[in-house]
C-alpha cells in the first residue's frame, strides 16, 4: 500500500508525537521534511527522522518555496502562528493536519475554512480525543441509535493540578493576550468539540458561559508569601510550590525547560534553578502574572432542542473527564480515564419501566501514546484516509470542526459580556 509522506511544521512536543508514528510504522508513513524557527528543535527533528540537511527549513515560506512533495503537512506551531502558517500551506496547495485550537477568532477560522475549499485542500484538526477507544466507542453507540435521539450531554473536565500549574498558571498559556487563547480554547476546545461532534445530528444554536479566575489571585496567597517560591516561608507546605512541581517532580520538562535552549537531558539541576529564578516557572502561583480563568461553566443549546453543559475546573487533585448522555431510549455514563462506560437502555419487561445495563470496556488500545491512545489513533485514521479517501466517524473535515470552535468563541463572548450568544450570528 502507498506510504504516506508528511512534512512537520513545528518540531515541539506535539508535532513530534504525531510525526513519531512514522518511526513505529515505517511502512505506512515517512517524514520527508521538518520546519522550525528554533535551530535546536529543527536539528533535533532532522536527526530524529533521518533527513538530509536540505530537508530542514527555518520558516513556512522557505518550506513552501522548496516545493517539497508530500501528502499532508503537520502544522504543530504555537496557537498564534496557526493562521499565517495554515494559510500559507493552503495557498501552496498542501493538505494540513492542524493542531488544535485552529485559531483564536472566528474571522481567521472562517478564512481557513474558505481557503481549504478554494484550494481544494483537506484540513483535519487534531481533536485527538475523538479517536480514543473511549469516545469513539461512545460515538459508535450513538451512531447505531442505541439510545435514540440525544437530549442532553453533561460533561466535566477537571484539569490535574500539576498540569494546570505548569501550562496555565506559570506556563506559556497563562496570559490570554500573549498566547491568543483563553483556557476554554487552549485546553477545552477538545471538550466543546466532543460535545458538538457527539450531538452533530443538529447544530449548536445558543451559548451561555460564566467563568472566573477565582483561586490564583493575590488575595488568595498565604500571608507572608514571596514573589519567588525559593525564598517563600510556605514553600514546604504549598500545594503549588514551583520547587515541588517543576524541579523535584519535573512534571512537564519538555515545556518547562524549553526556554533554556538546550537538549533536556543535558540541563543540570543548577541550570534549572537559575532559570526558574528569572522566569515565571519560579514565581508564586498566586502572583504569576497570568489572567487565565480557573473555573468556567458553558451551556449550549442545539437547534433540535438538545442541551449540553461543560463544567471546567483547573488545578484539581484528580484529572478526570466525566460524560453523561441522555437519549430518548436510554443513556450513556462514564469516565474517560476509567476506559469504560455504562450503556443503559429502557425496557418494558416486568411490572415497571426499567432499563438494561451493559458495561462497555475500552481499555484495549487506550495506552498507545498520550491522550488515552488518541495521539496514535488519529495518525492511523489519517493514513487510512489519505490512502482511501474514506473518512471515519472520528475523522471529519474542517466544516465539522468549525462548530465546536464557534461555540468556544460564543462562550468567551458570553463570559466577558454577560449575555447569551447566538452561534448563528458568528456563523454568518
Amino acid at each position: 500500500m502507498k506510504k504516506i509522506k508528511v512534512a512537520l511544521l513545528g518540531c515541539g512536543d506535539r508535532g513530534c508525537i504525531y510525526a513519531d508514528y512514522s518511526l513505529r510504522n515505517p511502512d505506512d508513513m515517512e517524514v520527508v521534511a521538518v520546519t522550525d524557527i528554533s535551530a535546536l528543535k529543527r536539528e533535533e527533528a532532522r536527526v530524529r527522522y533521518s533527513l538530509p540537511e536540505d530537508r530542514a527549513f527555518d520558516s513556512v515560506e522557505a518550506f513552501t518555496a522548496a516545493g517539497i512533495v508530500c501528502d499532508i503537512v503537520i502544522d504543530a506551531t504555537m496557537d498564534s502562528a496557526h493562521y499565517p502558517t495554515a494559510m500559507a500551506l493552503l495557498h501552496a496547495g498542501y493538505n494540513v493536519l492542524l493542531e488544535k485550537p485552529v485559531c483564536p477568532n472566528k474571522e481567521e477560522l472562517l478564512d481557513i475554512q474558505k481557503a481549504a475549499h478554494d484550494n481544494g485542500c483537506k484540513v483535519i484538526v487534531c481533536h485527538v480525543l475523538r479517536y480514543t477507544p473511549f469516545y469513539s466507542a461512545v460515538k459508535k453507540v450513538l451512531a447505531e441509535g442505541k439510545i435514540g435521539r440525544v437530549r442532553s450531554i453533561e460533561m466535566t473536565e477537571h484539569v490535574g493540578m500539576a498540569h494546570f500549574i505548569d501550562s496555565f498558571v506559570r506556563g506559556k498559556w497563562n496570559n490570554e493576550q500573549e498566547c491568543g487563547s483563553g483556557l476554554l480554547l487552549a485546553k477545552c476546545c477538545h471538550d466543546v468539540d466532543l460535545m458538538c461532534w457527539l450531538a452533530n445530528e443538529s447544530r449548536p444554536k445558543f451559548v451561555t458561559s460564566l467563568g472566573f479566575r477565582e483561586n490564583f489571585t493575590m488575595d488568595k496567597a498565604p500571608e507572608g508569601a514571596t514573589e519567588l517560591c525559593f525564598d517563600c516561608p510556605h514553600e514546604k507546605t504549598c500545594n503549588y510550590s514551583a520547587v515541588k512541581i517543576h524541579l523535584d517532580r519535573d512534571t512537564m520538562p519538555f515545556q518547562t525547560w524549553a526556554g533554556i535552549g538546550k537538549p533536556i537531558d543535558t540541563i543540570t539541576r543548577e541550570e534549572k534553578i537559575e532559570y526558574m529564578k528569572r522566569s515565571a516557572y519560579g514565581r508564586c502561583a498566586y502572583n504569576s502574572g497570568g489572567d487565565i480563568v480557573d473555573n468556567q461553566n458553558v451551556i449550549v443549546s442545539f437547534e433540535n432542542g438538545a442541551m449540553g453543559t461543560l463544567n471546567l475546573v483547573g488545578a484539581c487533585a484528580k484529572a478526570e473527564r466525566y460524560l453523561h448522555i441522555v437519549g430518548t431510549n436510554g443513556e450513556i455514563e462514564g469516565v474517560f480515564e476509567s476506559n469504560e462506560f455504562k450503556l443503559r437502555v429502557f425496557t418494558r419487561e416486568g411490572r415497571r419501566y426499567s432499563f438494561d445495563t451493559e458495561v462497555i470496556s475500552t481499555v484495549e488500545g487506550s495506552e498507545l501514546g498520550k491522550h488515552g491512545g488518541g495521539d496514535n489513533e488519529i495518525m492511523r485514521h489519517l493514513v487510512d484516509y489519505l490512502r482511501t479517501g474514506v473518512p471515519t466517524l472520528s475523522l471529519t473535515s474542517i466544516d465539522d470542526s468549525v462548530e465546536g470552535h464557534l461555540c468556544v468563541y460564543a462562550a468567551e463572548m458570553s463570559r466577558k459580556e454577560g449575555k447569551t450568544v447566538d452561534v448563528g450570528d458568528l456563523r454568518a
